[in-house]
């Protein structure tokens, strides 16, 4: 059994305390503070039930615009939880809701959100060290979400294209990187689509 705990930024980039709510969100209104906290608890906890509404809320609420940098931070904590593909799986999922809001303006957010879905792809997770991991699986989600970010929401940053098919063509055409980062890159490339 593995706790999850998440450390912010604050806006001078000193770490705070785990647990302790970012001082830039302590601005927002109590409601939506209590929206942030029960949401992250909810898609990070144990309830696989109360998971699904959260996401599903995630996805479809119009008045979460204010929270939209605080969930892609919570999402940017990939790299933190790599051991972790249950985890990895969780922040993807929040990131799909995100990007699946219509009420959502993502902008300059998407290269964060593809940051992160590049990590869960691309990179040597520590959790793909253990042969038993399904790590595969988490790679091709990634890909299907990449592709998705890209389709729905490329439009939004210039250069975008360009970033992603560098980012995998330098991972595939890397001798030196292991299988599983060659498979993330075909996969995404497959998902990207023929053209």
């Amino acid at each position: 059994s593995l706790a999850v705990h998440v450390s912010y930024l604050d806006g001078k980039g000193n770490l705070e305390p785990q647990g302790a709510v970012p001082s830039a969100v302590s601005t927002l209104t109590e409601d939506l503070l209590k929206y942030y906290q029960q949401v992250t608890r909810a898609v990070l906890g144990d309830d696989p039930q109360l998971m699904k509404v959260a996401l599903q809320d995630l996805q479809t609420n119009s008045k979460i615009a204010a929270l939209l940098p605080y969930f892609v931070y919570v999402v940017s904590g990939v790299k933190s939880v790599s051991h972790d593909l249950e985890q990895l799986s969780r922040l993807l999922h929040i990131a799909r809701s995100l990007i699946q809001n219509p009420f959502l303006c993502l902008g300059s957010y998407v290269r964060s959100l593809i940051s992160s879905v590049l990590y869960c792809a691309l990179e040597p997770l520590a959790a793909s060290i253990n042969p038993l991991n399904d790590h595969w699986t988490l790679r091709d989600y990634a890909a299907m979400l990449l592709s998705r970010i890209f389709w729905t929401h490329g439009d939004l940053v210039s250069g975008l294209y360009h970033q992603i098919l560098l980012s995998l063509q330098k991972v595939l055409a890397d001798p030196v990187r292991p299988l599983c980062s060659h498979y993330g890159a075909v996969v995404g490339l497959h998902a990207l689509g023929w053209k």
